[in-house]
C-alpha cells in the first residue's frame, strides 16, 4: 500500500536520529488534506511530540522536513511545513506509477489484509423468529454482513451468527395466535391471546397448516406444536429472506437448545453464584452490576421463577466467551444502547475481562411515500418486510443504501427518491461505470493490456484518478478499523463520479496505441477497485446493464 510504504520510509530515515530512536512512532499518523493545496498526504506528528521532546512545535516539523529532504528521496516532490507544525508531502508521480501496478498484480485481493492470528465472531440480525424481518432488521443485515466481508477482507477469521431466541413468551404467544387463526378458520370462535401476533402472515400460515394435516388433529394439539410449526417456517423465511440479500450466516445459536436445555443458564448461574455476584430482594435475584461500572442493578430472575432476557444475554456472551473468540462484536438496535453498560459489567464479573465485546448501533430506518411515513409494527401486522421492499426495488439498490449511511445515523428510505438510473441511484452510477469500463474494453478488441506505459496518464483528471485508486486499501482499513462500511459507499460514489467526469472529457479509444493502452490500463484498475469494493458491500458488479 502506498500510504503504509510512505509511512515506514519516514519512519524509517526518522529513527537513525537519537532524538526521534525513543519516540512512539504509533503516533506518527499520515491523512489525506481535503484541500489538495496541502499536498498528497500531511502528518501532525511534530505536534504530537513537540511536549515530549520540549521543542517548539514548527522548528519540529521544519527539522523532521529538513532530514527527509536531505535524502534526496525520489518519493518526494516537495515537503512543505505549516505553522503550527503540519508536515506536508508531495508525491512524486513516478511514485504514483509504481504503486499503480500493484493494483493490476493483487486483482481480486487488492486492499485486502494478509491472514493474522485473529479470530471475530460478529451477531448480527438475531430477530425473533416470529413474524418476517422488516426495515430495522434489514439494515442491521446489511451492515453486519458487509462489517464481516471487510473484517475477512482485512485479514480476521471471521464467524457470522444468528442467535434464534427460540424460547419464552413471545414464542408461546406465537403458538397461542396462530391456533386461534386455525380455530377461526374452522369457525371456531377463539380470541386472540393478549399482546398476540395479529399480522395476516398468521393466517397464511394457519391455511398451510390446515392444508397438511386432519383437523381433529389440530383440534386436540397442544400449544407446543403450534409454536414449533410457526417457528420452523418463519426460521426458513427469515433464511430465504437473508439469501436474497447475498447474506448466510456460519452459525444459527438457539437460545432453546443451546443455552436452556444444555443446561448452560444453571451453569453461568452457578459461576455468578461462585463470584458472590448474586442476591435475593423482594422475592427476585439480583445481579450485583453496579459493583462493575453499571448504573445499577438487574433482576436475573423473577419471582414467579423465570429467567430474565438479561440472565439468558448473560448465559449466551458466556458461551460466546468460552469459545475462544478474540472480538466479540453485536449488531443491535438503538434501542438496546442502555443494555451495553450492563452486559459490559456482567462479563467483567464472568471474565474480568468486557474489551472483548464490541457493539454497534443501528439507528432506525424511515420509510417515506409521497412524502409521509409508513408505520412499521409487527404486532399490528402494518409493517414494511424485505419481502416488501424487494418486490419494488432491487436488492443491490436496498442493501446499498443500508449502508450508505453511517450506522449512528438515522436513515429515511425514499422511495420516490429512487427509481431512476441517474446519480441519484447511487448503486446505479456505481455499477454503470463498472458496465461501461467492461463495454470499452469489448470496443477496443484489445486483447492483452501492457501496464509498462502508465507514466503516459499525465492529465489531471488522469492524476486524480490514480491518487483515488491508491487510496482504496487506506479506506479499507479505516472501514474496517471503525466497522464504518459506509466509508467505503461514500469513496465508491466519488470514485465513479470521477471516472464519468474522465470518461466525459477524454477519449479513450485513441488511435495512438501506447496512449490507448495506458488509458485502458488505467480503466482496468478502476474496476479492479469497483469490483473488489462492491463485493465488500455485498452488491453485484454486473459487466453489463
Amino acid at each position: 500500500m502506498l500510504q503504509e510504504a510512505i509511512l515506514n520510509k519516514i519512519k524509517g530515515y526518522l529513527v537513525d536520529y537519537e532524538e526521534f530512536s525513543k519516540l512512539d512512532f504509533s503516533k506518527l499518523i499520515l491523512t489525506i488534506p481535503k484541500n489538495s493545496n496541502h499536498g498528497d498526504f500531511s502528518t501532525n506528528f511534530a505536534l504530537v511530540v513537540s511536549s515530549e521532546l520540549k521543542t517548539d512545535s514548527k522548528e519540529l516539523a521544519e527539522k523532521i522536513a529538513n532530514i527527509l529532504l536531505d535524502k534526496n528521496d525520489s518519493t518526494f516532490n516537495s515537503i512543505n511545513v505549516i505553522a503550527p507544525g503540519f508536515i506536508n508531502f508531495n508525491i512524486s508521480l513516478e511514485t504514483y506509477y509504481y504503486y499503480l501496478k500493484e493494483i493490476n498484480l493483487s486483482g481480486k485481493n487488492y486492499g485486502s489484509t494478509e491472514k493474522r492470528n485473529e479470530k471475530v465472531l460478529i451477531e448480527f440480525v438475531s430477530a425473533n423468529p416470529t413474524g418476517y424481518l422488516h426495515l430495522g432488521h434489514l439494515r442491521n443485515a446489511a451492515v453486519g454482513d458487509s462489517v464481516a466481508r471487510i473484517l475477512s477482507f482485512s485479514g480476521y477469521d471471521v464467524t457470522k451468527e444468528y442467535y434464534l431466541n427460540d424460547y419464552g413468551t413471545q414464542i408461546n404467544l406465537l403458538g397461542e395466535s396462530l391456533q386461534a387463526r386455525v380455530f377461526n378458520l374452522l369457525e371456531i370462535k377463539q380470541e386472540l391471546p393478549e399482546g398476540g401476533y395479529k399480522g395476516e402472515y398468521l393466517i397464511d400460515l394457519a391455511k398451510i397448516l390446515l392444508s397438511e394435516k386432519d383437523e381433529k388433529f389440530l383440534l386436540n394439539a397442544d400449544i407446543e406444536f403450534f409454536s414449533d410449526f410457526a417457528k420452523e417456517y418463519l426460521i426458513e423465511e427469515i433464511i430465504r429472506d437473508l439469501e436474497t440479500l447475498n447474506i448466510s450466516f456460519d452459525s444459527w445459536f438457539s437460545e432453546k437448545k443451546d443455552i436452556h436445555e444444555s443446561k448452560y443458564l444453571e451453569e453461568t448461574k452457578k459461576i455468578l453464584n461462585d463470584h458472590n455476584s448474586l442476591y435475593l430482594n423482594d422475592n427476585a435475584e439480583w445481579i450485583k452490576t453496579s459493583e462493575f461500572g453499571d448504573d445499577k442493578d438487574w433482576v436475573v430472575k423473577k419471582s414467579d421463577g423465570t429467567s430474565t432476557y438479561f440472565m439468558n444475554d448473560i448465559a449466551y456472551h458466556q458461551r460466546k466467551y468460552n469459545r475462544d473468540y478474540d472480538l466479540l462484536i453485536n449488531v443491535w438496535g438503538a434501542d438496546h444502547h442502555s443494555h451495553i453498560s450492563r452486559l459490559r459489567a456482567a462479563m467483567d464479573i464472568l471474565s474480568n475481562d468486557s474489551t472483548r465485546l464490541v457493539f454497534i448501533l443501528i439507528q432506525f430506518v424511515r420509510l417515506i411515500k409521497d412524502n409521509k411515513d409508513i408505520s412499521m409494527s409487527k404486532r399490528s401486522g402494518t409493517y414494511t418486510t424485505i419481502k416488501d421492499l424487494l418486490s419494488e426495488f432491487d436488492k443491490d439498490l436496498v442493501r446499498f443504501l443500508m449502508i450508505s449511511r453511517s450506522s449512528d445515523s438515522h436513515f429515511d428510505f425514499d422511495l420516490d427518491k429512487c427509481r431512476s438510473d441517474s446519480e441519484e441511484n447511487p448503486v446505479f452510477y456505481i455499477q454503470y461505470a463498472n458496465a461501461r469500463i467492461n463495454s470499452i474494453m469489448e470496443k477496443s478488441q484489445l486483447k492483452k493490456i501492457d501496464f509498462d506505459n502508465l507514466h503516459l496518464l499525465s492529465e489531471e483528471k488522469e492524476i486524480i484518478l490514480i491518487k483515488k485508486l491508491l487510496h482504496f486499501p487506506e479506506v479499507v482499513k479505516e472501514a474496517a478499523t471503525n466497522y464504518a462500511p459506509h466509508k467505503i459507499a461514500f469513496y465508491l460514489q466519488d470514485l465513479s463520479s470521477e471516472f464519468h467526469h474522465y470518461y466525459k472529457s477524454t477519449k479513450v479509444l485513441v488511435e495512438d496505441k501506447e496512449t490507448l493502452n495506458s488509458r485502458l490500463a488505467l480503466l482496468s484498475l478502476i474496476k479492479i477497485v469497483l469490483v473488489n469494493g462492491l463485493n465488500l458491500l455485498g452488491v453485484s458488479s454486473p459487466d453489463k446493464m
